[in-house]
C-alpha cells in the first residue's frame, strides 16, 4: 500500500523535547472530583498527578495488555487449527472470529502507547520505549504481495521480519483474502491456501509471545513499569517529573486524532487531512483499516471507548478528566465527554455497516457538508462528531493542562 503519512509513523508516543512547566493554576491543582471518574482525595499538584497516573496505569493499561494477552492465546490456538486443515470451512470461520475479537482488543491498547510499547529511538520516542507495538500491529502498513511471497518462502517470523509483512493487519489479509492475488499469482501448482494458513499461525505464536512480554514488563510480578508510570517524579527510573508521564499519556491520546479521525475517517471518506493524499473519487473505500474483514467501524469505536476510559476513568478511578476538574475547569471535561459520546453513539448506529457506508458516499461535496454541519450522510456526519471532540482535547485542554503534543501535529488545523 502507499505509505501516505510518513511523518507520523504508528508507533508514535511522546517527543523528547517536553512541553512546558505546567500553569500556575495547574501547579495548584484543587481537591474536587469528577463525576465520571473518582475524587482526588485531596491530593494537589505532583501527588494528583501521579494518583490519575496510578489509577490509569492499574485500571486501564494493565487490564487491556492482560486481556489482549488472553485474546492472543485464542488466536494462536485457531491459527494453528486453521493451519491443521486450511481446507476447513469452520476451522476458517473459528479462525476469522478469533482474528475479530484479537483486533478489537488490541484496538484499545492503539490509544496506550506509552512504556514498552512505544518506539525507543528516533524523534518520537517515549520514555521507556521498546518497540513492541510495531511487532503487533502496523497499520497503515502493510504489503499484500509481500506477505504472500513470504509465506509461500515459508519465512520465519520474528522481531526481525519487516513491519509490512506480519502483525495483525497481515493476519487479516491472509484470512480474507479469497484465492490468488491478481497482482501477483502465485507459480503454478503452489498450494496457497495451505501456505496462508502455515504462515498466519506462525505470525500469530509470534504475536502471542510479545503480548505475554508486554503484560510481563507492566505487571507488578514482572518487570514493574507499571511502578515506574505510578511513581513518576517520587522513585522512577523512567520519569522523573510526573508531568513527563502526562506528557507521554497525551501524545499517545494523540493517536485519536491523526489516526482515529484522520487515517481511519477522513482518509477513506474523502474528507482528507493534512499530509493525505486526497482521495480522487467520491470515496476511497480501499483505504479502509479493515476492510477485507468489514471491521474498520469496530476498530474505530473501541479507540474512542479507549480515549474516553483514559478521560474520565473507570471502575470509580481517577482520569485526566479529574485534573481538569482540580483547577475549575468542568466546563471542559464536560464539553469533550458530550462530544466523546455523540461519536460513540453515531458509531454505534453505523457498526457493523460503516465499511460499506463509506463505499456508498455518493458525492464528496456532500460528504464534506455533513460533516462540516454534523448532519446529514451518518458516516460523514461521524468525522464532524470526533472533530469537535478533538478539537477541544488539542485545544484548551492541552492547554490548561500543559501538556505535550506529537510533532506531527504542529501546525494541523483538520
Amino acid at each position: 500500500m502507499t505509505l501516505r503519512r510518513l511523518a507520523f509513523l504508528p508507533g508514535l508516543l511522546t517527543c523528547l523535547a517536553l512541553a512546558g512547566c505546567p500553569s500556575d493554576d495547574f501547579e495548584n491543582f484543587g481537591n474536587s472530583g469528577g463525576s465520571d471518574g473518582g475524587g482526588n482525595g485531596g491530593l494537589i499538584g505532583d501527588d494528583a498527578r501521579r494518583a490519575v497516573l496510578a489509577d490509569i496505569g492499574s485500571d486501564i493499561i494493565l487490564p487491556a495488555l492482560r486481556d489482549f494477552a488472553d485474546d492472543a492465546d485464542a488466536l494462536q490456538s485457531a491459527m494453528s487449527a486453521h493451519a491443521a486443515a486450511p481446507n476447513d470451512d469452520q476451522a476458517l470461520a473459528a479462525a476469522r472470529d478469533t482474528w475479530r475479537e484479537a483486533m478489537l482488543g488490541w484496538q484499545r491498547n492503539e490509544v496506550l502507547q506509552v512504556g514498552p510499547a512505544g518506539r525507543s529511538t528516533g524523534l518520537d520516542t517515549t520514555p521507556g520505549g521498546a518497540d513492541l507495538r510495531g511487532q503487533i500491529y502496523t497499520f497503515p502498513f502493510r504489503t499484500p504481495c509481500q506477505i504472500d511471497l513470504a509465506a509461500l518462502e515459508d519465512r520465519e517470523v520474528n522481531a526481525n521480519t519487516a513491519i509490512n509483512i506480519k502483525g495483525l493487519g497481515a493476519i487479516e489479509y491472509l484470512l480474507f483474502f479469497e484465492g490468488p492475488n491478481p497482482d501477483c499469482p502465485p507459480p503454478a501448482g503452489a498450494d496457497l491456501a495451505t501456505k496462508r494458513a502455515q504462515y498466519a499461525s506462525r505470525l500469530a505464536d509470534f504475536i502471542a509471545s510479545v503480548a505475554d512480554d508486554l503484560v510481563n514488563r507492566w505487571s507488578p510480578s514482572g518487570g514493574n513499569f507499571l511502578a515506574e508510570w505510578s511513581t513518576a517524579g517520587a522513585g522512577s527510573d523512567v520519569y522523573m517529573r510526573p508531568q513527563q508521564a502526562l506528557d507521554a499519556l497525551s501524545v499517545a491520546l494523540f493517536y485519536a486524532e491523526k489516526i482515529t479521525k484522520d487515517d481511519k475517517i477522513a482518509d477513506p471518506t474523502g474528507i482528507g487531512a493534512t499530509g493525505l493524499t486526497p482521495c480522487p473519487t467520491a470515496s476511497c473505500p480501499e483505504r479502509l483499516e479493515s476492510r477485507l474483514s468489514m471491521t474498520s467501524g469496530a476498530n474505530i469505536r473501541a479507540n474512542v471507548q479507549a480515549f474516553r476510559d483514559v478521560f474520565t476513568g473507570v471502575d470509580d478511578g481517577m482520569g485526566v478528566n479529574d485534573l481538569l476538574r482540580g483547577i475549575g475547569r468542568d466546563e471542559l471535561a464536560d464539553d469533550l465527554v458530550t462530544e466523546l459520546d455523540a461519536t460513540l453513539d453515531q458509531l454505534a448506529a453505523l457498526d457493523p455497516n460503516f465499511d460499506a457506508a463509506v463505499a456508498a458516499i455518493p458525492d464528496a461535496t456532500q460528504c464534506m457538508n455533513a460533516s462540516a454541519n454534523r448532519t446529514g450522510l451518518p458516516v460523514c456526519k461521524l468525522h464532524g462528531d470526533i472533530k469537535a471532540a478533538m478539537d477541544i482535547f488539542r485545544g484548551p485542554i492541552v492547554s490548561a493542562l500543559s501538556l505535550a503534543t506529537p510533532n506531527a501535529a504542529a501546525g494541523d488545523n483538520d
